[in-house]
């Protein structure tokens, strides 16, 4: 899967054929939503290059700012009502088909047709990373999870065979079962399997594991007497929606910015202002705490830190609020070190609190 928000090379042979040494050749890429066997032409670049050394060596060529585009990370409208357990499409990622022609021929050389997220890598992970783990789009290992809230784990269709996520409570029986179809239709291979908390587990379980294509994830279930849980949903590092839960205090503030100007409509003694506010401008925040965490959830952490596009999901209200980490640096904590691992962070909301728009 190419990650478009770094780089992704399409590294060219300049000889082809029977020994030939091309003095040009053409990019061609296409990107479109649909079948993956249908590619769609609407959306093309051609790119051009001489070989004007005659070097017999290799060129390439980052397409990553020309695709990443095509895709705007939805607002989750598809999630906006909690209906129990179930399996909802996420469209938030494209086809991508790229080939090379030479010399102005017509003869296709590494035709090659990828899936496209807003996803990125670290740098220490190369050009060209497109790994996904056990096909699901989220760090594969135990996460502690809100009893009252909900869960979301975004995972990749297959594009040959059917198979079965299921739930299963307390390691026992199966508890819930979803039967994802083979899909080669872009706006089905990444899938979100939506865990409702509040309406489909009893106060007694304990926790429940989430199992696809033989790989299991555990979902502790944890819950908070004292405080309130707020439960973000986030852009990841693999382009997916993933949640994560703040457990324990949360604080709201605000801030307003205005200006004042003099007027002369009247005297102060009858109640006229002599100076006005106008272009008053409100911006909330909010800053919560993760309550103690395991420290293989530093990565949660970062890639949080590090998203587009976040939001505060309301389990009651059913409705997602726009916020903005405001975090710009964060020292992580190990249990060697620190014991106890939790963290505080700030997210501003993401709008105005005085409508204007």
């Amino acid at each position: 899967m190419i990650r478009a928000l770094s780089p992704y090379y399409i590294d060219t042979n300049l000889v082809y054929g029977a020994s030939v040494t091309c003095e040009s050749f053409t990019l061609t890429v296409q990107i479109w939503d649909g079948a993956k066997a249908t590619p769609d032409p609407t959306n093309e670049y051609k790119i051009t290059y001489q070989n004007t050394t005659g070097s017999t060596g290799r060129h390439k060529i980052n397409i990553s700012s020309m695709i990443q585009d095509y895709v705007e990370f939805n607002v989750p409208t598809s999630f906006s009502v909690v209906a129990g357990t179930t399996v909802k499409m996420g469209n938030n990622q494209a086809w991508v088909y790229t080939y090379i022609e030479y010399d102005g021929g017509t003869t296709k050389y590494t035709e090659a047709t990828e899936l496209m997220s807003l996803g990125y890598t670290y740098g220490d992970e190369g050009e060209n990373y497109t790994a996904v783990t056990d096909d699901f789009l989220l760090p594969v290992m135990d996460y502690k999870i809100n009893r009252d809230g909900v869960f979301i784990i975004p995972f990749l269709a297959d594009e040959a065979l059917p198979y079965d996520i299921t739930i299963s409570a307390d390691g026992g029986a199966t508890a819930y079962t979803s039967t994802i179809l083979a899909t080669t239709d872009s706006s089905e291979m990444v899938q979100y399997l939506w865990i409702d908390m509040i309406n489909n587990f009893t106060s007694a379980t304990q926790y429940i594991s989430v199992t696809w294509k033989g790989t299991t994830i555990d979902l502790d279930i944890y819950e908070e007497a004292r405080y309130t849980p707020m439960d973000i949903m986030f852009q990841n590092k693999d382009g997916g929606m993933q949640s994560f839960t703040f457990f324990k205090d949360r604080k709201e503030e605000t801030t307003i910015t205005d200006s004042i100007y003099e007027s002369n409509r009247g005297q102060g003694s009858q109640g006229f202002h002599q100076f006005l506010r106008y272009n008053v401008q409100a911006r909330n925040s909010v800053s919560a705490s993760t309550g103690f965490i395991h420290e293989r959830e530093n990565e949660i952490v970062q890639q949080l830190m590090y998203s587009r596009r976040t939001w505060i999901y309301d389990p009651i209200q059913q409705i997602y609020r726009a916020v903005i980490v405001k975090d710009t640096s964060k020292q992580f904590k190990t249990q060697l070190t620190d014991r106890l691992i939790n963290y505080t962070m700030k997210f501003e909301y993401g709008y105005n609190q005085i409508n204007n728009i």
